[in-house]
């Protein structure tokens, strides 16, 4: 199946996924119109918002993860990447976005972190660029595709550290370099563990003329 016709799939359900159904989409009790959360199941996420500093190869990034990858964040990041849950998307960009107003992050575009083309075939879309987007239309930043992931690599789940490092190295590529040369760039993911992969992109998108990176997560990993 085409790209396009995918992505025309997903863009026609969300007429259908968005609807008026008042039940928390977690625990199913209801939950007050235009939520997706009832009160309970939203209390039991604990905002993060942490800052952070990723160093390696003489290169430190400004990092932020706006909670812990752990219960009802952990579900509602594999209903948006496994079940294509936009719901559940809706959510956690609204999360990434308090942390933008919070820490008062300030960028020129923002981009995320691509998925290798199979993978995109596979699953049908990229979570991180549906991050990317909702970020993009609350603040209207532009969005700009910046990298792109040119070796197909394991699931990063399962691997340790250093397996993470070599597992990424030379998997991505930076791409309409026009667009971001001399950019303050918020790379959008959805989960940070090791920080190999938001390492391995920024690496790039800095050798190609990028101004400065700063990665946002929705989550972050407590290894």
């Amino acid at each position: 199946m085409g790209k396009g016709i995918i992505r025309y799939l997903i863009e026609s359900s969300l007429s259908v996924i968005y609807n008026n159904d008042e039940n928390c989409i977690i625990c199913n009790d209801y939950c007050h119109e235009d939520s997706f959360l009832c009160i309970k199941c939203s209390r039991k996420i604990n905002n993060l918002n942490k800052e952070f500093n990723l160093k390696k190869d003489n290169i430190e990034l400004l990092c932020y993860s706006s909670t812990y990858y752990n219960g009802i964040v952990m579900e509602l990041i594999k209903k948006l990447k496994y079940k294509c849950d936009f719901r559940c998307g809706e959510v956690l960009s609204n999360i990434l976005f308090e942390t933008i107003k919070e820490k008062q992050i300030s960028y020129d575009i923002v981009s995320f972190v691509p998925i290798h083309r199979k993978s995109l075939s596979h699953r049908g879309f990229n979570q991180s660029k549906f991050l990317a987007k909702r970020i993009s239309n609350y603040n209207k930043k532009p969005i700009v595709n910046c990298l792109k992931k040119i070796k197909y690599t394991k699931d990063q789940i399962g691997l340790d550290d250093d397996m993470r490092w070599e597992n990424l190295k030379n998997s991505f590529k930076a791409v309409n370099k026009k667009y971001f040369k001399d950019k303050k760039i918020l790379l959008i993911d959805d989960v940070f563990t090791t920080g190999a992969t938001a390492f391995c992109c920024s690496k790039e998108l800095l050798s190609k003329g990028a101004k400065e990176v700063i990665i946002l997560t929705a989550a972050k990993s407590r290894v």
